[in-house]
């Protein structure tokens, strides 16, 4: 038997009878853990708001060594992140992002990297920072921990000039390859620099569209980067991210 405390995001939460829910936790010590709260919909439970989709919460969860679904016994809400159901846009772009997260974080596997990005594109959304700002960096660094980091620079050869982006390659190749097969985009040196720079960007440090500061943003390479990013993550994860279509609806500039 085992039981402990941990930090945990919600990812998801669904009925399991009239009184208990279910809900799968992202945790920076154990991964990707299903759990059950049992009377979780009674009055007096205490659960009420506070394992809600995407918050941050502290759960005490216990259970035997194989079991396949922990026991929850104690939550409590840490953040709510409540400024998300206020824009479907940053609501569409935290699901992407969760998903994500869920696949590099499976269960019983330490997955700090994964909670700690998570938890920081939570709270820049939630604060209102620029979704094309925040998106770049925070999906560059996504696939880094799912060993998907595309590549940003020739393999030989010069770095300059126009390349192709060739996805089934994993990123950029060498001056004067010929049109690939398979999908591909030209990119640009400066493009090119533009996603090195947002890989290694902090997105605590990301402001909203409104507040001025010289970050080196430029919506036109924040526009192709996601394109090129969508585009990647279609083709290496077999299929888009599930709430993918729903942020560009959402979000025509993506």
């Amino acid at each position: 038997m085992r039981r402990y405390s941990t930090e945990a995001i919600v990812l998801r939460r669904w009925p399991w009878s009239e009184s208990s829910l279910a809900v799968r936790l992202l945790t920076p010590e154990h991964g990707t853990i299903p759990a059950l709260f049992k009377g979780a919909y009674k009055l007096k439970s205490g659960y009420i708001g506070v394992l809600d989709t995407f918050a941050l919460v502290q759960v005490e969860l216990g259970g035997p060594n194989n079991a396949t679904m922990l026991s929850g016994y104690k939550a409590q809400l840490l953040d709510r992140y409540s400024q998300l159901a206020l824009q479907p846009a940053r609501l569409s772009a935290a699901a992407v992002l969760a998903e994500l997260a869920e696949l590099a974080a499976p269960d019983g596997v330490p997955s700090l990297e994964a909670f700690s990005l998570l938890k920081s594109s939570l709270t820049s959304l939630h604060q209102g920072a620029d979704l094309s700002a925040l998106l770049c960096p925070a999906l560059l660094q996504s696939l880094d921990i799912l060993g998907l980091t595309p590549r940003l620079t020739p393999e030989e050869g010069p770095d300059e000039g126009e390349l192709w982006f060739h996805h089934t390659s994993g990123g950029v190749l060498p001056a004067q390859t010929a049109r690939p097969d398979g999908p591909a985009r030209k990119t640009s040196l400066a493009l090119r620099q533009f996603m090195t720079q947002q890989a290694k960007a902090e997105l605590d440090t990301i402001l909203p569209k409104n507040e001025t500061k010289d970050d080196g943003q430029n919506p036109k390479f924040s526009q192709a980067t996601l394109t090129i990013l969508g585009e990647f993550l279609h083709y290496h994860l077999e299929r888009p991210p599930r709430a993918w279509e729903a942020l560009r609806r959402r979000q025509p500039s993506l």
